[in-house]
């Protein structure tokens, strides 16, 4: 078959940053090149990047933007579908030059953006991507993820179809005229390390375990001479605070206004020197401390999940750990998730700091153990090698335990269904000239006019007039198949002609940077995507997000 030597060149060349391993299949990172995004994602982040085959449909402007910003960081393998050659269109593309006329956009392209970066393996393939799906769909089954860029609608659903119950993601951008766009389908996305911006910090202050509670109560800030108490961390300060408190109120904790109030004003009454810094920060760590640690409410989700209750030898890694999971809280836990181990920053002296450290440590250790000891005997009951999930996964799920997530893309198929359509949120978009949601109604307008007449509204100056009523009657008729009253403000269509499909870089730029940004948080599993659409309107500077 035409495209399997293709595949085979997916086989890694031997390069002197990759091939040196600390251990079988895993490659070292150059740690040199990639430093400043290993802080973000770290190692595992960086492998998953590297094992990441990827396949690019259409290397306009938009798609090589998107390529450049995942070349660049190591992204391990990419594919151009391309079969349209150099035309004077395409000198807005940065990864195109003049002397490139005439040539094959998909390996002029391939080349330059593999001159990026070395370690990146780029090919190309000059074949039309609508041929490819239409005759040979199994293509695609060789790449982890696919980015499709200004494919017709009809291809481009299946395609999807495709996809989905693979659970291969798909990347759909756009870049039309001052309009941008982006959607994200995939099944199932499962997330570890979802990283929020301000996550709680694990201490268990109203729910101390033993360790904790002894080390405490081990501390007589009484006796400390004054350094010694002003640098005794907060933490200490606070399960002092906590303890006198239920001993003084029938063991209750602070719960209305008031009593918080006092209780904060307490713990700043126990300095024995005005403006002693771990007292303040010990004030300041009152208020998130009042609430009980808890089950966040997307994990709560994932342990209603079925997937997490009907474990079989085919589920998937994430599921068996969750259930592991969900075992722990209802046994060792007690309700709770393991320790995460973790300790913010506080004003203490060294010594004082690493031994309270070491009693969270030591905690989240034992956590740890108990965890994948039940996931070595779900492991071992569905008939899977015990080591078939490595002790490393373990150990970071247990410790991320608190930050899971799983997000369950629509299909594009749902979206367009008229039983599942988002019906409601478009009619209202149709009320505020202000909503996004108005262009994505345009945007689809303009594909089912190209699948109608194979050429999209407004690229043939002569046909303008024509081009606008044949628009604004498939938009309406769009409308009224997914059930929505109201019609599109013809200022949206006439703009959408007055583009004629034309892709400006400026645009292409931002939605390649938007698009790239996804791809690393769905290969990385990291951070959480989009979910599902991204609509960017160069008119006035403005985006947003929605469901669809």
């Amino acid at each position: 078959c035409w495209w399997r030597t293709s595949s085979r060149l997916f086989q890694r060349k031997e390069k002197m940053s990759a091939t040196n391993t600390t251990a079988p299949g895993k490659k070292v990172i150059d740690e040199k090149r990639y430093d400043r995004q290993l802080r973000l994602w770290g190692e595992d982040g960086q492998r998953r990047l590297g094992d990441a085959k990827l396949c690019l449909l259409n290397a306009n402007a938009s798609g090589t933007e998107t390529l450049k910003n995942l070349v660049l960081p190591g992204i391990g393998a990419f594919t151009i579908l391309d079969g349209r050659k150099v035309d004077a269109a395409d000198l807005n593309n940065f990864f195109i030059e003049e002397s490139s006329i005439g040539q094959s956009r998909a390996e002029v392209t391939t080349r330059l953006l593999t001159e990026l970066n070395t370690e990146v393996e780029g090919h190309a393939v000059s074949r039309d991507p609508v041929e490819v799906i239409e005759k040979e769909i199994s293509f695609f089954h060789q790449f982890s993820l696919v980015i499709a860029s200004d494919v017709p609608e009809q291809p481009l659903l299946k395609l999807a179809r495709e996809l989905q119950p693979r659970n291969v993601p798909l990347v759909v951008i756009r870049s039309y005229g001052l309009i941008g766009a982006l959607r994200i389908s995939v099944a199932e996305h499962t997330i570890i390390e979802s990283k929020p911006d301000n996550p709680a910090d694990d201490l268990r202050l109203l729910d101390p375990f033993p360790e904790l509670l002894a080390f405490s109560d081990s501390l007589d800030m009484e006796k400390m001479d004054s350094t010694e108490h002003s640098h005794t961390p907060w933490v200490v300060i606070l399960l002092k605070a906590f303890k006198k408190w239920a001993d003084e109120h029938g063991g209750k904790t602070p719960s209305t206004y008031p009593e918080k109030t006092a209780f904060r004003n307490g713990v700043l009454k126990e300095q024995k020197k005005q403006d002693e810094e771990n007292y303040s920060e010990a004030y300041k760590g009152a208020v998130k401390s009042f609430e009980r640690a808890s089950i966040p409410s997307d994990v709560k989700a994932l342990f209603a999940s079925p997937k997490a209750d009907h474990i079989t030898a085919e589920s998937a890694h994430f599921w068996i750990l969750v259930h592991a999971l969900k075992q722990f809280v209802d046994a060792e836990g007690k309700g709770l998730l393991p320790v995460s181990g973790s300790l913010p920053d506080m004003t203490a002296t060294t010594d004082m700091y690493m031994r309270i450290q070491k009693v969270y440590e030591k905690k989240a250790q034992e956590d740890a153990a108990i965890f994948g000891k039940k996931v070595k005997e779900i492991l071992q009951k569905i008939g899977k090698p015990t080591d078939t999930i490595s002790e490393e996964e373990i150990k970071k799920f247990c410790k991320h335990a608190a930050f899971l997530n799983c997000i369950n893309h629509r299909s594009l198929d749902e979206e367009r269904n008229p039983n599942t359509a988002k019906s409601s949120l478009i009619a209202s978009a149709l009320a505020d000239e202000n909503s996004h949601l108005n262009w994505y109604v345009a945007l689809r307008a303009a594909d089912a006019f190209y699948t109608q007449k194979g050429r999209y509204p407004g690229d043939v100056d002569s046909n303008v007039a024509g081009d606008l009523a044949d628009l604004k009657q498939i938009a309406e008729k769009l409308l009224q198949e997914i059930h929505v009253t109201g019609t599109l403000d013809e200022r949206f269509l006439g703009e959408i002609i007055r583009y004629g499909n034309a892709e400006l870089h400026s645009i292409a730029s931002l939605i390649g940077g938007v698009a790239s940004q996804e791809v690393i948080k769905l290969v990385t599993h990291q951070y959480v995507p989009l979910n599902n659409t991204f609509i960017y309107n160069g008119l006035n500077s403005s985006s947003q997000s929605y469901q669809l």
